[in-house]
């Protein structure tokens, strides 16, 4: 297999992942990000390249088959901050990179979108999630370009940052000897580990994944209140998890047991038996946060 894939915002926590999972599979993987990228591997070409730089877009892009696009504000909590921002990188950008698509005749735009969609929570993450997904559908409308939408559930693992709930919940834990949660203990997740979630993502070349919305996300719902009994068990914290209340703005933009609404559409689920169970996943994180 030889075909040129572009991984854009591929330094990140989980374009770095699938950039990985694509060199395996055997294509050429070529990483655009402004941020140089600390793995990316001596068989992928890493191009520093704002997602607003169209000159430089063109070029690093001309003759791949297809784009996979994880450039975003993925911060939930950033984006209610930051409203204007967010247009611009969540929505603005996606219709500038599938100008360039349709221009250079590209196979494929694989966009990473979420979970939130589905709902009436997320805030203006969510919102600009929606209106990209409504701008790549109607690209394939008007002048057939193909795409992937990857509605991701909640993940977590290796090359996480603040910007990641576990990572973040672990990191407190490790520094202050105590396990602190703000949120809801009752609320319920679909935890996947990043790792799986690439590997998932790599499917979304194949033909019968063509222009479908697919989720990626656990098989197995958890609680909260569970999962952190769990990683307390596991840093020999146990007696010592706090949960405190969120404002109530914060608090509205994360679901609690589903995200979904009455007027969610049918979309795809990819289901396969993942690799790396919750237990094995949040080891590694401790591990890879004790060592940074």
């Amino acid at each position: 297999m030889s075909k040129k894939i572009v991984v854009i915002g591929g330094s990140g926590f989980l374009g770095s992942h699938v950039a990985d999972e694509l060199t395996l599979l055997g294509y050429k993987v070529t990483i655009l990000d402004k941020i140089k990228s600390k793995w990316s591997k001596s068989n992928q070409k890493f191009f520093l390249c704002d997602i607003f730089n169209k000159k430089l877009l063109k070029k690093y892009i001309k003759g791949a088959h297809a784009v996979f696009n994880y450039a975003a504000i993925a911060d939930l909590k950033d984006t209610l901050s930051k409203p204007i921002e967010t247009v611009n990188n969540n929505i603005l950008s996606v219709v500038n990179l599938l100008e360039i698509c349709k221009e250079l005749k590209i196979k494929q735009f694989i966009h990473a979108s979420t979970i939130y969609v589905s709902g009436n929570h997320g805030g203006f993450y969510k919102s600009s999630k929606l209106a990209s997904e409504s701008y790549i559908e109607e690209y394939n409308r008007i002048y057939g370009l193909n795409y992937t939408i990857l509605r991701y559930g909640t993940l977590y693992g290796s090359r996480s940052d603040e910007s990641n709930g576990l990572y973040q919940i672990v990191k407190n834990a490790l520094k202050h000897n105590r396990i602190i949660f703000s949120g809801d203990p009752e609320a319920m997740r679909d935890y996947i580990n990043v790792i799986d979630a690439a590997k998932a993502s790599t499917k979304s070349l194949e033909k019968n994944f063509r222009n479908k919305k697919v989720i990626i996300s656990g098989n197995e719902t958890i609680k909260v209140r569970d999962l952190l009994a769990i990683l307390s068990e596991m840093m020999n914290l146990k007696n010592k998890v706090k949960f405190v209340s969120k404002n109530k703005i914060k608090q509205h933009s994360h679901y609690v047991r589903t995200p979904y609404s009455i007027n969610t559409n049918l979309v795809m689920r990819y289901n396969e038996n993942f690799n790396i169970d919750i237990g094995q996943g949040l080891y590694n994180l401790i591990k890879e946060i004790k060592k940074d």
